[in-house]
């Protein structure tokens, strides 16, 4: 079984607050972690181009698959959801071919 790497960019609607943002989007973690297969998860700012990046690591392709399909289904990420641009939208799903962590982690 291959590991999973999802990936959402996106930029949020004109006039988002970023706190508001960050806490509904902390609100999907109970979700995202109680979601079979999770494995890790960043959400990262280019402050440069305002484009966010959702990324999170699955055990396989099946578990980011089912995981995807429900999340919409969950009242927190609908509450997430909403500050998003929806025309700005591009999620992915992959196979991870190579990966390195720090020892420390």
């Amino acid at each position: 079984m291959e590991n999973v790497v999802e990936t959402v960019r996106f930029k949020l609607n004109e006039g988002t607050d970023v706190q508001s943002f960050l806490s509904d989007a902390e609100g999907t973690t109970a979700f995202v972690k109680g979601s079979a297969g999770f494995q890790y998860r960043s959400l990262s700012l280019n402050e440069e181009t305002q484009e966010w990046l959702d990324v999170i690591y699955w055990d396989s392709m099946e578990n980011a698959k089912a995981a995807s399909n429900h999340f919409m289904s969950n009242e927190s990420a609908q509450k997430m959801v909403s500050h998003i641009d929806e025309a700005s939208l591009v999620m992915a799903t992959d196979f991870v071919k190579m990966s390195i962590c720090s020892s420390s982690l």
